[in-house]
């Protein structure tokens, strides 16, 4: 008998994902209201809360469909659809760039690990929980200075531009209690930056990328073991590089001598900060402070997945890599033009 119920679950949930397909791609041709779509999307929910409970189908599976389910209303967005639904304007990230070299503005980058220290939670390794810190990334993203501009993740809506495996990652992070925290800080009636113009995942981003530095005397801040371009070309086109080494975990415990040595800088210099979520809040402290400062956080680690695997995460022995495995254990260099390049270490 618990064999047949099993069996008969699966076909349900069968059925079941063959209907939130059918949903998704069918809304705009039945011209449904977005009400009508969330009380489909509740009654679905509820039919896969029934299913997990009464039979042995694999859990993650269940979980999977449920974020698919409540991203649902975003994903398919239409702007008639009230406050509830609206989502932050987020520009592409060739304008971007256009914008960070043509007008000259810096940015200050959020993210997933960003927003979690502003709630009293560490996705990183490489940072800690730190009130302070949460105070002053509260301070950054709800500004609105004219000279910065504030980035973020394009991943409060439309995911079809993503991977199958990227897009369900989005939607088990990104739940209804964790949207509110973001939206808590946002204003959907704000332009914000794209915060992904860190990430090298084509060579026509990285032509996109090298603007930003093209023929620029650039400073990189960085943690010690980022050593940025090191070992690769992504940085050639720059006209100089110097180097203010911080520390790689925990950096914003520095912070005050950080701020005060990059200070030390003429204002013409390009400050290039990859400095975890410290970057954010030194971003825009320079900034006020005159200076064209970049928050690029990975672009260096995604570079080396470009040209090492095509742009899949892969180990980077040399450099700190908190995105990979055991990526923290890191491996020295004897490289004496990095040497040269470095003005001061606070490490």
């Amino acid at each position: 008998m618990k064999n047949e119920q099993s069996v008969i679950r699966a076909e349900e949930l069968d059925t079941l994902q063959e209907q939130i397909g059918y949903l998704a791609a069918e809304l705009d041709k039945q011209g449904q209201t977005i009400n009508q779509v969330c009380q489909v999307i509740n009654n679905l929910t509820q039919l896969l809360s029934s299913i997990e409970q009464n039979s042995r189908i694999n859990s993650q599976n269940i979980n999977v469909l449920k974020n698919r389910l409540e991203n649902l209303p975003y994903e398919i967005n239409d702007p008639t659809c009230g406050e509830k639904y609206a989502l932050p304007q987020i520009l592409s990230l060739e304008e971007t760039i256009r914008i960070i070299v043509h007008e000259r503005k810096s940015i200050a980058r959020f993210g997933d690990g960003e927003f979690g220290l502003m709630f009293g939670d560490s996705r990183w390794r490489f940072q800690r929980t730190d009130e302070s810190l949460a105070l002053r990334l509260r301070q950054v993203v709800t500004s609105d200075e004219p000279g910065i501009l504030i980035g973020l993740n394009n991943f409060y809506g439309d995911l079809s531009h993503r991977t199958v495996q990227d897009a369900d990652g989005i939607r088990s992070y990104i739940t209804p209690a964790v949207r509110a925290q973001h939206m808590e800080l946002l204003n959907t009636r704000r332009i914000y930056a794209n915060a992904c113009i860190s990430r090298a995942t084509s060579w026509d981003m990285v032509k996109l990328q090298k603007m930003i530095w093209d023929e620029k005397d650039c400073v990189f801040i960085e943690g010690i073991q980022t050593r940025m371009g090191v070992g690769n070309n992504l940085f050639d086109n720059a006209r100089s590089i110097r180097r203010i080494l911080c520390p790689a975990e925990n950096a914003y415990d520095r912070y005050s001598e950080i701020l005060a040595e990059a200070k030390k800088l003429p204002t013409s210099k390009t400050l290039l900060i990859a400095l975890g979520p410290t970057a954010s809040v030194l971003a825009y402290d320079l900034a006020l402070a005159g200076y064209h400062a970049i928050d690029i956080g990975h672009v260096d680690l995604s570079y080396e997945w470009l040209i090492r695997n095509n742009g899949a995460k892969t180990a980077v022995n040399t450099k700190y890599n908190n995105e990979y495995p055991e990526g923290y254990i890191v491996e020295d260099i004897h490289d004496p033009v990095y040497d040269s390049q470095i003005i001061a270490d606070l490490s």
